[in-house]
């Protein structure tokens, strides 16, 4: 009688045809948990309880100690902690200006507390928010740290910042009402998926703990992830840098760079080219080489001419450590590419 291989070994050959693509995605987790944080994870599983525990007050604690804040407060990712924060700081229901160049969720979380989104052009060379834009009236401010760009507004009004990619900026944890930061796999350091909420309001900081006991608990393995990735952070930060240096040694291309008016970490290494044609041409070539990149960031709205532009000519390129390697491959494509 003929055996039949189980359905997981015919996928095999499939599988291998895929890696031989040998795809470079774009961004990659750069944490190794080591022995010491895998038996941290056996000794949750044993305890049986396995969420907001002591691997995640440690967290906190490394956030109010690193960063000066009074409260840290972890969550289960970084968007449902803004959803926290807004409703926390009592602006549910408000009229909140954010920039229209920025990733969805900060948007998701304005619409999960019912606020109205107030739209804001960017500013052309730091792509931060630009407050001077907005010509309809709002309650607060929803800013964004840009690729990890430090963000400041000044307003008399209420402000929140999306720090997603703010982690290792100078001033972090002291701006605005709250704060919040991203741990998801994308970001460095990484807990896998996570957020932490920040902020110096006794008051907004009690209502954010309850709310976070509700909808929002961290895993007790992802507090373990994120000490792991917090260890390596400094390591795998020059290393990110050492990669953005070549780049800008190698790349031929007539392009700018994102202004920075006061601190980055260089979370997102992006580049505008003089024409949509030759950022399209090098987004393309890439990809026939197995390389991803990203276009961030598909404005939430049309219509905002600066937004528009920079999204047309825009393109992220990779730079986790293990792409160093590959930065004069990428380089030689892009060059070639965009200056048909």
């Amino acid at each position: 009688m003929k055996r039949t291989r189980p359905a997981f070994e015919r996928l095999g050959p499939l599988f291998a045809r895929y890696d031989e693509r040998r795809t470079y995605r774009f961004s990659r987790p750069s944490v190794r948990p080591g022995p010491a944080a895998l038996r941290a994870m056996r000794e949750v599983l044993q305890s049986g309880w396995v969420s907001n525990g002591e691997w995640v007050r440690r967290l906190e604690a490394h956030f109010t100690e690193r960063f000066g804040v009074t409260h840290a407060i972890a969550t289960a990712n970084g968007t449902q902690g803004l959803v926290i924060a807004i409703r926390a700081a009592g602006l549910a229901g408000a009229r909140i200006a954010l920039p229209a160049f920025t990733w969805p969720s900060t948007l998701y979380a304005l619409l999960l507390n019912h606020c109205t989104p107030v739209f804001a052009d960017i500013d052309p060379e730091s792509w931060h928010l630009d407050l001077r834009s907005v010509r309809a009236r709002y309650d607060a401010v929803l800013a964004v740290d840009t690729f990890g760009s430090e963000a400041r507004v000044k307003t008399k009004a209420p402000v929140i910042y999306d720090a997603a990619d703010g982690y290792g900026l100078p001033h972090l944890g002291r701006r605005g009402r709250v704060e919040v930061v991203s741990l998801s796999f994308t970001k460095q350091p990484t807990a896998g998926e996570g957020g932490m909420l920040l902020t110096n309001d006794a008051a907004v900081a009690r209502e954010a703990v309850e709310l976070r006991r509700l909808s929002a608990r961290m895993p007790e393995f992802n507090a373990i992830l994120a000490a792991r990735s917090i260890a390596d952070y400094a390591t795998n930060h020059l290393k990110r840098l050492q990669v953005i240096e070549r780049y800008r040694k190698l790349l031929r291309v007539p392009r700018t760079e994102q202004a920075v008016p006061r601190a980055t970490n260089h979370s997102v290494f992006a580049v505008t080219f003089e024409s949509p044609a030759m950022r399209t041409r090098a987004e393309r070539a890439l990809a026939e080489h197995g390389f991803e990149t990203k276009t961030y960031y598909n404005p939430l709205v049309r219509g905002l001419p600066v937004t528009d532009a920079v999204y047309a000519r825009i393109l992220a390129l990779p730079v986790y450590p293990e792409m160093l390697g590959k930065v004069r491959q990428i380089s030689t494509i892009v060059n070639r590419a965009a200056l048909l």
